[in-house]
């Protein structure tokens, strides 16, 4: 339903809403100053920080005297890393789109959600976890334990109570607000800027789920990027997806913590 809202208003706009600062429908993709190439610029960019950032937290630990090769410490430099790592995903989208374009935040979709969508993230949300579960049967029925989904947190993250509050932290605070910033803001919106909307969800989709590094999830969190993507496109407020993302990994982190 919501893929098929946001397709049949993707070009739709309506100016004549005074109520609303945001109409629900506005194009929002009129201020975007950013497109494709610099969408491929970031993409580039936080490839080689995924390669540079973890590295060199590994070498500074062995550095300290750290032993990286026991896998609860590596699990540890592992959780610190990821805090500058989404600390440059958002830098990436204020270089590219911020400042080199002039772009405003608004422009990456951090306006008010309107009320009368305020059912979209829940929704959304919904969609999600469907989404996931239909896949999992899928996959079971196909291949067993082999394709299924797995937690793009390790196993060790659970055992100290300082991991489990570090990456309560990067699963419900940074990752909702830097995830959704960086691959529904700026790279769906760039990719949406000259592309259709079905291509630019794949896309985005696609790359959110290389983002968690777990082959088993490409699939599924591809099909929950494109969602995210509809629900985005659908209120022109990246709150809807934040809160949908940050619903989303509440759920899963509560649910994984109370059944371990």
């Amino acid at each position: 339903m919501l893929f098929a809202l946001a397709f049949s208003h993707w070009p739709e706009r309506i100016v004549n809403q005074p109520e609303s600062p945001t109409p629900a429908f506005a194009d929002w993709r009129e201020g975007i100053a950013w497109g494709p190439r610099e969408v491929v610029q970031g993409v580039a960019l936080a490839a080689a920080a995924v390669i540079f950032i973890p590295v060199t937290a590994l070498l500074i630990a062995a550095a300290a005297g750290i032993d990286v090769t026991d896998s609860k410490r590596a699990t540890e430099v592992s959780l610190v890393a990821s805090l500058p790592f989404e600390a440059v995903l958002f830098a990436i989208v204020a270089a590219l789109a911020v400042f080199k374009c002039h772009s405003r935040w608004s422009d990456l979709g951090f306006r008010p959600l309107v009320l009368s969508r305020a059912w979209v993230p829940v929704a959304t949300v919904i969609g999600a976890f469907v989404a996931v579960e239909v896949y999992a049967r899928v996959a079971d029925a196909i291949g067993g334990n082999k394709f299924l989904p797995k937690s793009t947190l390790g196993e060790d993250v659970f055992d100290e109570k300082a991991f489990v509050v570090l990456a309560g932290v990067l699963a419900l605070v940074m990752a909702p607000l830097v995830e959704e910033t960086f691959f529904r803001g700026f790279v769906f919106g760039g990719l949406a800027k000259r592309f259709s909307f079905l291509g630019a969800a794949l896309i985005s989709g696609f790359l959110f789920s290389i983002a968690h590094g777990q082959p088993t999830t490409l699939i599924p969190f591809t099909l929950v990027g494109m969602l995210f993507a509809a629900g985005y496109a659908y209120t022109g407020s990246l709150w809807t997806t934040i809160a949908a993302h940050f619903t989303f990994n509440l759920i899963s982190f509560t649910v994984t913590i109370a059944t371990r």
